[in-house]
């Protein structure tokens, strides 16, 4: 897997970005065999690494969390 990208995404605190990677690690990736991910929550900062074969679908990974992510920060948000 030679395309990689590492995503560091500043939550307001750090029981925020350990509750953002529990909930979105349980999300697997639907092409396990072409994508790897790593989530991991270090103080208030939530990194994720995505390796890839392919830039398309490292793309798609990158959007498909992105879009996850946007839904859990929005429900953190309307429990606070």
């Amino acid at each position: 897997m030679d395309k990689t990208i590492t995503l560091e995404i500043p939550l307001p605190n750090e029981r925020l970005a350990t509750i953002a990677a529990r909930v979105i690690e349980v999300d697997k990736e639907l092409k396990a065999d072409q994508v790897k991910r790593t989530i991991a929550a270090e103080g208030n900062i939530l990194k994720v690494r995505f390796d890839c074969y392919t830039t398309k679908m490292l793309r798609v990974s990158v959007n498909s969390f992105l879009e996850y992510l946007t839904m859990v920060t929005r429900t953190m948000e309307a429990f606070q």
